[in-house]
This record gives C-alpha cells, structure tokens and sequence, in this order.
C-alpha cells in the first residue's frame, strides 16, 4: 500500500492550524477563567462594602452582641433586601462573634449558632478574612423570605449546617435550586470584627452573560486565528514555491555546470589522447573499465564521478612530458623512463588548485602505487593507496595490456585478465582483481575492440 507523503505546504499548514488552534483555546479558557475568578472576587468585595457602608446605622447599635427587637429586624431586612437585590443575592446570614446568627432572611434560623472549629469559612471570616466559592443552595429566586434558610439546612452540600430538630427540610413555596455564588466576609466595627455576613448570590445572570463574553471572545480569537493562518499560510506557500523554484534552477545550474565540467575534462583527455597518439581513446576506455568495475563493487553517489573524473585526468600529468620521450617509438631509457614516471606528480599539481578536483588529484597522483608498496611516486602499501586509485590501476593496466603499442602487441583478453589475475596481492588489490574478474568477458571485450590494434582480437570460448 501506498503512503501519500505530504507536501511541506501542507504540513506546515497542519501544524500552524494545530498550533493557533491550541493558543485559541488556552486564551479562551484563560480568559474566561480570569472574568470567573473577577467575579467571584468582585462579589466578595462588595458584599464586605456592603455591609460596611449601606448596614452602619444598624450595626452601630451593636446588634451583634444582643438579640434584634421586630422592628430591629425589619430594619435591617429592608435594608438588606434592598442592596443586596441589585446583585442577586438570594439568601444570606449574619453571625456575631460565638458564630450565631442574628439575622437571616429565615426567621427561623436565627438564633442557630455554629461551630467555627466544623465550618472553617466561618472561622475565616471571624479572624477577619473573606472568601468565596461556588455552590448550589435552594433559595427564593425572588428573594422572598423562605428559602434561604431550607437551602442552607439541606442542600447546601459544601457548607451543610445540621436541622437542630434533626428532621429533614423540604423546599418552601416558590423556592428552587439555584447554582450560587458563597462569599464569606467579616464585620467590622472600628477596626474590630465583630461578626461575619455569609451571602448566595444567584450566578445564572452572570454565567449567561460570562458565556456570552466567552462565546464572543472564542469567536473573534478563532476569526484572528483563522486570518492569521491564512496570512502565513500564504506567505509560507510562495516563499516554498519561490525556494522550489530556486532549488530547481540552482539544480538545473549545477547539473549544467557538472556537464561542462565533464565536457571539458573529456575535450582535455582527447588532447591528451591526440598528443599520445599511441594510447588514443585510452582514457575513455579505462573510464569504460572503471564504470564496469564499480558496478560490481556497488559503488554509487558521487564517489562514482569522482573516480570517473580521475579515470579521463590520470595521464593530464603527460603535458609535462617532452614529446621526445612520451611518442619515443621504442622502449625508454632508465633516464627517459624517470622522466616518464613523474607525471602522476605534475598531473597532481596541475589539478591541485581545482576545488571540485581535489579527491581527483589523489587518484592522479597515485593512480601508479601498488598493492605491495613498490608502485610511484610515494610507495604507497595496501590500503594507504586511495580505493579510487586502486580502482583505476586494474582498469589502466587491463587497457594497456590489451592495446597494441609500436614496440608490441596486445594481449588476448583471456591473458590478460590472467596476468590480472597473478598480479592480485602483489600489484593490485585482491578485492578490487576479484570483483574486475567477475566481469563478464562479452563486455570486457567490447570495450577493448575500440583499442587500436594491428592484428584481430581473438576471444577464448
């Protein structure tokens, strides 16, 4: 089966649509958490003002240290109902210093004291802090009078405060479950606590309109993610297909540079070749050879151009040699012959300069070692000698052999690969003559038939 890779374009519009997407979520949830936690704050905060300001006239007749008389109470209620309408609240409870309470929308709850040690809240409030979280009670959502105290008796899970009857309560009339807000805040008088208010505040307005907030937040969030991602997504799309089409040209200038690079060195070998008229086509024969040779060994990748290039500069070094001695007709002589064998050095140092010729320079200038270290110009034994080297040793000598020469003629193919055969370990590299001897003879043969020759090529069956 076959898998669709993506294409850059697409997988960076992935991850950039994962990516706002995420930060869409985290702002939105951020930012909603931050208008829940303002609010939870806001209506603790004003409950204490509250209580501070709008309560004194009541307080200040220490109606935390002595029971309210009825009109007290209706004081106190009216003006409760009042201010704490404007904020929802639905139940609430005041209790003096021993925690209890002296007043509560329920008649019936005051006078019930709790056990500050059993309701912390209680205990905060008293040492004078103020908290809040949110609960669910059942409450008049009118704001009437019954209620308040059912919710606190019995559905007040977080903060239950025990029937003193010990029956169970049930929901007054026009009363229902209510998701509230609990802020515990303390009273002050004159730097003094002197009491602590418990208020529910009725959060369903406030949630609606947070979801509202929330919803519109989330909405222009997703909207600027949402343009952000198409912005980048289109920036990113011409700048790739810019660079593609800038990789592809420079590709297309690099191939086109290779080829003039090989087309120059070839002219250049042909030179040479037409110079060395007894050798003609000898440096594409043994690039041939070598080509052979690196199929079998499963060399690929640009070490294949690189041995390519060495096989058609090997003999560039000939150029330093006077004609007298490179088209002498007959064998040299011991000082011709030194003349002769210096010119791995001055091919090497005539492509030394060439930055995309410096691996090349190694195989020119030791394309002459052996395997046994009695080779020119440095002595180089076994693996010292660049494998490109000895690669192209086996291929040079094979085409020497079977070329005819005016001072000889050249070897059958057959005695040829024999002669390669006996020179392993010695002259050449065993592991490059076993892997040149694996080479069918058919296409061996048909690269030595362009070798010049007097007499036929003859081919063992």
């Amino acid at each position: 089966m076959l898998t669709r890779v993506m294409s850059p374009v697409a997988r960076f519009s992935l991850a950039l649509a994962a990516v706002l997407a995420v930060t869409a979520l985290v702002l939105g949830a951020g930012t909603a958490y931050l208008i829940g936690r303002y609010v939870d704050d806001e209506t603790t905060a004003f409950t204490q003002d509250a209580v501070a300001s709008h309560f004194g006239s009541v307080f200040s007749d220490d109606v935390f240290q002595r029971g309210l008389t009825s009109d007290e109470r209706q004081e106190l209620l009216t003006v409760v109902t009042f201010h704490f309408s404007i904020y929802n609240v639905v139940a609430t409870d005041f209790f003096d210093r021993t925690g209890t309470i002296v007043f509560s929308y329920d008649s019936d709850e005051i006078g019930r004291q709790l056990d500050a040690a059993t309701y912390p809240e209680l205990a905060k409030a008293l040492d004078g802090m103020r908290q809040a979280d949110r609960t669910t009670i059942v409450a008049d959502p009118k704001l009437g009078v019954p209620g308040s105290a059912v919710g606190y008796g019995s559905f007040n899970t977080h903060h239950m405060v025990a029937d003193t009857t010990g029956s169970a309560t049930t929901p007054g009339p026009g009363t229902r479950e209510i998701r509230a807000l609990e802020a515990w805040v303390p009273v002050t008088q004159n730097g003094q606590v002197v009491g602590a208010v418990v208020v529910w505040r009725d959060i369903a307005p406030l949630d609606a309109a947070l979801m509202r907030i929330q919803l519109t937040i989330s909405g222009i969030i997703a909207l600027a993610a949402a343009f952000l991602w198409l912005v980048l997504r289109g920036v990113y799309a011409r700048s790739s297909k810019r660079i593609v089409a800038q990789a592809s040209a420079l590709e297309d200038a690099l191939a086109l540079r290779e080829r003039t690079y090989d087309a120059t060195l070839t002219a250049l070998t042909s030179a040479l070749d037409f110079r060395d008229n007894e050798t003609g086509g000898h440096s594409d024969r043994v690039v041939a050879y070598m080509e052979l040779l690196l199929e079998q060994m499963n060399i690929r990748g640009p070490e294949l151009a690189t041995l390519r290039r060495g096989a058609l500069l090997h003999d560039v070094g000939k150029i330093g040699v006077p004609d007298n001695v490179l088209r002498k007709p007959t064998a040299l002589s011991e000082g011709e012959w030194a003349v002769m064998k210096r010119h791995p050095e001055f091919g090497a140092r005539i492509i030394a300069g060439i930055p995309f010729l410096e691996d090349v320079a190694r195989i020119v200038r030791h394309h002459h070692e052996r395997w046994d270290g009695m080779g020119y110009p440095d002595g180089l034994k076994g693996d010292r000698i660049p494998l490109g080297a000895r690669i192209f040793a086996v291929g040079d000598s094979f085409d020497a052999m079977t070329s005819d020469r005016p001072y000889r003629r050249g070897l059958l193919i057959d005695a040829a690969r024999e002669e390669i055969r006996r020179c392993a370990s010695s002259q050449f590299d065993p592991a490059v003559v076993t892997a040149f001897l694996s080479i069918p003879v058919a296409r061996l043969a048909a690269i030595a038939d362009d070798a010049p020759h007097t007499h036929p090529r003859v081919v063992a069956s």
